[in-house]
């Protein structure tokens, strides 16, 4: 229960802030600016981020045990519920978000554009894939009709929906960077270059805050 518990707090706070980031970006106010200034309170809050879904073994699947637990003691659990949901639709918000980017910044369809995908883990650093929403956000760019390819050194390949095997890029270098009409990070690696990446890149989508510090017109954050 106490495990059950820990998780089930970070799903409804990651679903609050995931919330709060789409209405932010609504009202033209930068969500990462606001939890950044929030956390500087010493006490009553602690920072979870916006992105583009939750994954691993535990958040999005533990809360839901315990919903369904309940209602054997005649109780409904709507906040877990309700976080749930917003959680599942963020890998449907970015490929909207990215969708507009392009209508907005190049007149260009998401269908036949060329997408590069930064990022498949469902956190950083690690090289596990358990339920990451940015399988999730690829199957949906495929869908639209994007071109999409991904690179991730701790993920060179994956296999999808279909049981067939997906390779990573090899390498990532300004040349390749450019010729892609929208890159997308889904997971913030420390082993990326994201100054190269914004600085060769035709526009770029950080869903993770991965180019914190990085000021630049061909860059917008989730």
């Amino acid at each position: 229960m106490e495990k059950i518990l820990e998780n089930t707090y970070r799903n409804v706070n990651i679903g609050l802030v995931n919330e709060f980031a789409i209405l932010a970006h609504k009202m033209g106010i930068d969500i990462w600016e606001v939890v950044d200034a929030a956390k500087t309170k010493p006490y009553g809050f602690q920072a979870f981020y916006p992105g583009p879904g939750v994954g691993g073994h535990c958040i999005p699947l533990d809360p839901f045990y315990l919903t369904w637990k309940a209602r054997e003691f005649d109780m409904h659990m709507p906040m877990i519920e309700a976080s749930g949901t917003i959680n599942d639709r963020m890998p449907s918000y970015v490929v909207d978000r990215s969708m507009r980017i392009l209508s907005r910044k190049f007149q260009k369809a998401l269908n036949g554009a060329k997408v590069l995908i930064l990022g498949i883990a469902y956190k950083n650093d690690i090289d596990d894939l358990r339920d990451s929403p940015a399988l999730v956000v690829i199957e949906e760019f495929l869908s639209e009709g994007a071109e999409v390819d991904y690179y991730d050194a701790l993920n060179p390949k994956y296999k999808d929906d279909n049981g067939e095997f997906v390779e990573s890029l090899k390498e990532i270098n300004p040349e390749i960077i450019s010729k892609y009409d929208l890159v997308v990070i889904t997971t913030n690696h420390s082993n990326v270059d994201y100054r190269m990446v914004v600085d060769n890149a035709k526009y770029v989508f950080d869903t993770r805050y991965a180019t914190k510090g990085i000021k630049e017109d061909n860059l917008e954050l989730l």
